[in-house]
């Protein structure tokens, strides 16, 4: 039956923890919308090359330049960490594309004058973008404060006077603090002039941030760096549930009210125009109200499902071969019809969520309904890209997914004229985006649907 295909795969999972994981900045990183200039604090070295590599990652792939400054790493450190991290270290230091300096000769070239600093960021900015780039990336390791005579103000000043030039420039910086150096005082007034923070690989939203005009006009502040760090944490773990949830209830209450509302108007017409069971064409108009029944009674079942599971997500590290197993046989089960090819190595650790095989499940059953042919097929192929992560390809001889579809999944929100058809593709972006993987419509050829998937916590 339709309702027990969701009834058995409903799990009660143990809600994720606040504690976040660099593949969860990775995606964070990859949706958000950075400002100019974030912090990183940190305690563990592991946690700052963890964070700081994420970091530079993302600017070369987002086609910037990254100029690193190095202190407490040398430079062949950073070099190293960017390579665990799949970075072409020597061909993006040959093009150009990444620059890693001693922070100290940086600060020095500059007189640790902050107004010839920013000159040196806005000329580096130029270059950069005459030479194609988009603009330039700078992670630094405020470490190098330690080795000189200046007082952290002087420090907070370039911060303060950065965060009134940088609207103006194509550059995006990261500070980074070792907690286990700067005292309350310096965290604090890191605290005021960084938009963005990211502690415990968690890219929060600094309620305590100040422009740099208030910074300047107000003399005193709460000091308690290490209580302002907690709680920034913690609001931005329940700022980021509360969306997600909103988001999902706003989606399946409004599938449920025009699905089943259209359905219903169709069963209602049909049974309406039955005088009795000898009126013509009854047997068929029986089967469509049949159709539609079971169409609703689908919605709600996953709608019960969603709501079972929406505020919670456990996460692990478990081989993909059982998974595309299980969402084969329930596609063949749905479609005995289709033809259905798997290629390339499934045998391959992945990072998912629990349920990733409803996920892919749904995938395969909107990519066999999308095709008009009496005997339907697709092709699923497994393979790494890059190394980090293994991609899965779901290609069928059909349509790709409309651009209405595509559009609404990407906004994140459904309105009366942009909507999907039920919640398939829904529930699957959310079991994917839990598991901290992507999931992509291309446009035009094959595939039509892709999944991307990390190979490993970090």
């Amino acid at each position: 039956m339709v309702s027990q295909r969701y009834a058995d795969r409903t799990r009660v999972d143990r809600e994720s923890p606040v504690v976040g994981t660099v593949d969860a900045l990775r995606g964070e990183l990859d949706r958000a919308d950075l400002p100019r200039h974030l912090a990183c604090f940190y305690r563990a070295p592991q946690t700052q090359q963890k964070v700081a590599g994420a970091f530079v990652k993302h600017a070369l792939e987002t086609g910037n330049r990254c100029l690193y400054f190095a202190d407490a790493n040398d430079r062949s450190t950073v070099r190293r960490v960017l390579r665990t991290m799949d970075v072409d270290v020597d061909r993006r230091l040959d093009a150009g594309d990444l620059v890693v300096r001693s922070a100290s000769d940086a600060y020095q070239e500059a007189d640790f004058d902050p107004d010839r600093l920013i000159e040196l960021l806005e000329s580096a900015c130029e270059v950069s973008v005459d030479e194609g780039y988009d603009g330039v990336w700078v992670a630094g390791e405020l470490t190098w404060c330690f080795h000189t005579d200046l007082s952290y103000d002087h420090i907070v000043d370039f911060e303060a006077d950065f965060d009134a030039t940088c609207p103006d420039l194509p550059i995006t910086a990261l500070c980074q603090y070792d907690l286990t150096q700067f005292n309350d005082e310096s965290v604090a007034k890191a605290l005021w002039t960084h938009e963005r923070i990211i502690y415990r690989y968690t890219l929060c939203e600094n309620p305590y941030y100040v422009t740099p005009e208030q910074f300047r006009s107000q003399q005193t502040r709460p000091l308690n760096a290490r209580l302002m760090l907690e709680q920034m944490h913690s609001l931005t773990h329940a700022r980021n549930q509360i969306e997600r949830h909103e988001q999902r209830l706003s989606v399946v209450n409004r599938i449920l009210r025009h699905n089943i509302r259209n359905d219903l108007n169709v069963v209602s017409g049909i049974l309406s125009s039955l005088d009795s069971s000898e009126s013509p064409g009854a047997a068929r108009w029986l089967d469509t109200a049949i159709d539609h029944i079971e169409d609703i009674v689908e919605i709600a079942d996953k709608a019960r499902y969603v709501e079972r599971t929406i505020s919670t997500s456990q996460m692990e590290r478990t081989t993909l071969a059982p998974f595309v197993a299980d969402a084969i046989e329930r596609a063949e089960e749905t479609r005995p019809d289709a033809t259905l090819t798997v290629r390339g190595d499934d045998d391959v650790s992945v990072v998912t969520d629990t349920n990733f095989d409803t996920a892919l499940g749904e995938l395969l059953e909107y990519a066999l309904e999308r095709q008009e042919a009496d005997t339907p097929s697709l092709t699923l192929d497994v393979s790494d890209h890059p190394p980090e992560r293994v991609r899965i390809d779901i290609s069928y001889p059909g349509p790709p997914v409309p651009k209405n579809d595509r559009d609404v999944l990407t906004s994140g929100s459904e309105t009366q004229l942009q909507h999907c058809r039920g919640l398939g593709l829904w529930l699957a972006k959310w079991i994917v985006e839990n598991g901290h993987g992507r999931l992509e419509f291309p446009e035009s050829g094959d595939p039509q649907i892709r999944i991307e998937l990390y190979r490993r916590f970090d």
